[in-house]
């Protein structure tokens, strides 16, 4: 039996994504070992002798330590699969080694250019009715989210900010420094702030039980987000930032939603407001788009199909 080392990052969206790989190589019929990347120990991953040494690449994911890693780990008979949004950060050391497959939005082979995937059972959830109206899941202490976030606390009040709680205390002090607020709609800021979310299980309920999930701009709007295909596991319904990238794999209008400035993002939550039936409809679209074509051992053979030149079943 092959074995397969994955490395997880300590951040919750490469956790994620390794773990969906993890599980699609273990339906695969692959033996698998999962090591943090804390602990990362050379000797013993010798012992193990791995056939394929995945790693889930971002910019938040400890550089030293994977430089480090590849510097130190040399075999010739090891694959070494690297799926990434972006190449831009991939250590020097990487691409020496003799067998690298980089799976990112840059890649020149049709079949390993980056698609985000979910694990579909995790963002298994049933509808128990609406809790939450407007809701953002994600890092809001960026210059262009927090000029939304105000925009859309002085249009509707309260919001619902799922992040941790360094990023969330850190937008506040900058909406205040750069007077996006004022003190009266501020207060209503820190009070939308609803905590952090490790799981996928209860991020999918909190997706599933929001009228609209709204996506936000992030400094590199070209690419698709992750968090989109995760609100649409989960069945709610999700506006995004208009992007090439999206409507690529999602139907505009019957899927999701999109949006290119605040006061086209105010029209569309207006109008879903007060459609909340359509709303549900193109949730239940976009849910069904994502479990037909978006799952790990879906993208997984893909990947697999390049490496070894043949399709690879369960074996």
């Amino acid at each position: 039996m092959e074995k397969v080392l994955i490395i997880i990052p300590d951040n919750n969206k490469g956790k994620f994504i390794s773990k969906g790989y993890s599980s699609a190589f273990k339906e695969l019929k692959y033996f698998v070992i999962e090591k943090k990347i804390y602990d990362l120990n050379i000797e013993e991953i010798k012992k193990i002798n791995p056939n394929i040494i995945f790693i889930f690449w971002s910019g938040i994911t400890q550089k030293e330590i994977i430089s480090r890693f590849f510097e130190s780990y040399d075999s010739s008979d090891t694959v070494f699969i690297h799926v990434s949004e972006t190449d831009n950060d991939i250590p020097k050391i990487y691409n020496k080694k003799p067998r690298n497959y980089l799976c990112s939005l840059k890649s020149s082979k049709k079949d390993l250019k980056y698609v985000p995937s979910v694990l579909i059972k995790d963002y298994k959830t049933r509808f128990n009715g609406y809790k939450y109206t407007l809701t953002f899941a994600g890092n809001p202490a960026t210059d262009i989210r927090e000029k939304i976030l105000s925009y859309l606390i002085y249009n509707y009040g309260n919001l619902n900010i799922f992040c941790r709680s360094y990023d969330f205390y850190k937008s506040v002090d900058e909406i205040k420094e750069k007077q996006l607020l004022d003190y009266e709609y501020l207060d209503i800021y820190r009070k939308s702030y609803r905590g952090y979310v490790e799981s996928a299980k209860d991020l999918s309920e909190i997706y599933s039980s929001s009228k609209i999930n709204i996506d936000l701009i992030s400094t590199n709007n070209k690419k698709i987000n992750y968090r989109c295909f995760e609100i649409l596991a989960s069945g709610g319904f999700l506006i995004s930032p208009y992007n090439d990238e999206i409507i690529k794999y999602f139907d505009l209008g019957m899927d999701f939603e999109t949006y290119t400035n605040c006061e086209e993002l105010t029209d569309k939550i207006d109008f879903y407001l007060k459609n909340l039936n359509l709303a549900s409809l193109i949730a239940d679209r976009g849910r069904k788009n994502v479990i037909n074509n978006y799952s790990y051992y879906d993208r997984l053979k893909k990947i697999l199909k390049v490496i070894y030149g043949k399709n690879i079943g369960n074996r």
